[in-house]
């Protein structure tokens, strides 16, 4: 079967599923694929068994048994935000969450430069998104999916929400022109980068992180401000914005560019010890260490 008509036949089935599910209330669906996606995961091997694998290599003294709660308590988070962002209603969910150290991203927007926002795939991060963009310009940069049509309708929904999306591929120029306009820019910083990224220490162990965060910080003068999304006990969230990190004494080579996104990717980790469950294990985040380029 060709590539475009197995996308147009994914995005069917989709849309179906998208076009059933509205006829519920958002709180059931919003519980049925929070369910939905655990039963999976025990039925179907979704990447659980890497999962549990990188789980039991960052915390190796931790039983099965805890490790296990985590990742069911992962898949259940992933539910909750795959209903939120398909199904939700984004200016009402943005009334029920709270912000920590919205003075930082204020006092960096303030600089005039336009801000980094560094962050990863962690608790309900469109969410966050889409708070930031109600207050201030908003840029995300993301690589494109597979399935064209499915892309699209999901970048549909960031742009309703005031989100300029910026294609990962050949995003540089673009990224210069809205800092000069003032955007905050986000980037996600958690995934393996391979050949494009620089070795660090990432959860205890040699990881290959994206440098464009710094780069772009240090060509620019903007400045970064590291945010996490965090998704509370009682299922609303907190977004937190950590002091801002400015690039002044940094030079363009490899040597200060790994040192900032070292300290970049530091300040992830933290949040990942602290809520594992609310990270994205099931990426091959160490993968590509090999290929990083080194000091």
């Amino acid at each position: 079967m060709k590539k475009s008509k197995q996308s147009k036949i994914e995005f069917f089935f989709f849309k179906l599923f998208i076009n059933i599910f509205r006829i519920f209330p958002f709180k059931f669906t919003r519980s049925f694929l929070a369910g939905f996606f655990v039963f999976g995961s025990s039925i179907f091997d979704v990447r659980k068994s890497l999962a549990k694998k990188q789980l039991k290599t960052v915390f190796p003294d931790k039983t099965d048994k805890e490790i296990n709660k985590i990742i069911k308590k992962m898949y259940y988070n992933m539910g909750l935000t795959t209903a939120e962002t398909y199904f939700g209603n984004s200016k009402k969910l943005i009334e029920t969450c709270d912000v920590k150290g919205w003075e930082h991203l204020n006092g960096a927007v303030d600089n005039g430069k336009g801000v980094i926002l560094a962050t990863g795939h962690f608790g309900n991060w469109e969410l966050a998104g889409s708070y930031i963009a109600s207050h201030f310009d908003m840029a995300v940069v993301g690589k494109r999916q597979r399935n064209k049509y499915f892309d699209n309708y999901t970048n549909e929904l960031r742009l309703k929400d005031n989100i300029i999306v910026i294609q990962k591929k050949n995003a540089f120029r673009p990224i210069l022109k809205l800092l000069r306009e003032g955007y905050i820019i986000s980037l996600l910083m958690d995934q393996n980068a391979g050949k494009n990224g620089v070795l660090t220490d990432f959860l205890g162990h040699e990881a290959s992180t994206f440098v464009g965060a710094a780069k772009i910080a240090i060509k620019t003068g903007c400045p970064i401000v590291p945010a996490y999304a965090i998704r509370k006990d009682d299922g609303t969230h907190l977004f937190i914005c950590e002091e801002m990190i400015s690039p002044d004494g940094y030079e363009n080579n490899l040597d200060d560019i790994t040192k900032l996104t070292e300290i970049i990717s530091k300040g992830i980790e933290k949040y990942i010890y602290q809520y594992p469950h609310l990270w994205f294990w099931v990426h091959k985040r160490w993968k590509g260490f090999k290929k990083a380029r080194k000091i």
